[in-house]
C-alpha cells in the first residue's frame, strides 16, 4: 500500500501571539520535532503543508529529506480544512491507498504509532480510517483510506477531518487506543511551550 503522510503546518498560532513552530527547544523547532518522527515512520512520502515557500520552522537537513515534500497552500489563512484540503489533493495525485493526516504542533507522536496505525489498516484494508484514542476519546493523528479523500475535500472553514469521526462514518473505521497521554500532547499556549521545556528537560528525558 502507498500510504503518506500530510504535516499540517500552516496555522495562524492565534493563542500563542508568534509562529509557534518556529520557537526553539532542545530538540529543534517546535515544528520540527513531529516532522523527523514521521520522515523515520514507514510513511513513503510527508506532505508538509506550509503557507510560505520555505518556512523558518523547517531545518535544512529535513527539506532535503527524500521523503520530504513542501506543499504551498495559499488558501491555509481561510482554516484547517483547506491545508487539509492541499494535502488530500496531493494524495489523490500520488494516487495514495491511504493518508495519515499529522498535526505539527503534536511534538510527543512516536514512529510506532504511526506504524501501529498503518500496519493495523495493512491487516483490514475494507475499513476507511484508523483513529489514534486515549481513554477510547479520538484524537489526532487520523489514518483515512482513499475512500474516504471525497468526503473530506467537502470540509469547510477551521475545522478539521476529526468531525468526520461521527455519526455514519464511525461505524466504518477502528480506533486505535494508547495508554500514554503525552503522544497527544499539542502546544497551543505559552503555558503549553513551557510543559514542553519541562518535558523535554526533566528527569525522565
Amino acid at each position: 500500500m502507498n500510504i503518506i503522510g500530510i504535516y499540517l503546518a500552516a496555522g495562524n498560532s492565534r493563542r500563542m501571539g508568534k509562529n509557534k513552530l518556529a520557537l526553539p527547544t532542545a530538540n529543534g523547532t517546535v515544528g520540527s520535532l513531529a516532522l523527523q518522527t514521521a520522515l523515520t515512520s514507514s510513511l513513503e512520502k510527508v506532505y508538509v503543508i506550509t503557507k510560505h515557500n520555505e518556512p523558518d520552522w523547517l531545518p535544512r537537513e529535513m527539506a532535503l529529506h527524500e521523503k520530504c515534500n513542501l506543499i504551498t497552500c495559499p488558501s491555509a489563512q481561510e482554516g484547517q480544512s483547506e491545508s487539509l484540503r492541499c494535502g488530500i489533493l496531493q494524495a489523490q495525485k500520488e494516487k495514495a491507498n491511504a493518508a495519515i493526516v499529522l498535526l505539527a504542533d503534536q511534538p510527543f507522536i512516536t514512529n510506532k504509532m504511526i506504524d501501529d496505525m498503518i500496519t493495523l489498516m495493512k491487516e483490514e484494508p475494507l475499513i476507511q480510517f484508523v483513529a489514534a484514542s486515549y481513554q477510547h476519546i479520538t484524537r489526532p493523528p487520523v489514518l483515512f483510506s482513499s475512500f474516504m479523500f471525497p468526503t473530506i475535500l467537502e470540509i469547510k472553514g477551521d475545522i478539521g477531518a476529526k468531525n468526520l469521526l461521527r455519526g455514519e462514518f464511525f461505524r466504518h473505521g477502528k480506533m486505535l487506543d494508547f495508554d500514554d497521554e503525552k503522544l497527544f500532547f499539542d502546544v497551543d499556549t505559552v503555558e503549553d511551550y513551557d510543559k514542553l521545556h519541562h518535558f523535554l528537560n526533566g528527569p525522565f528525558n
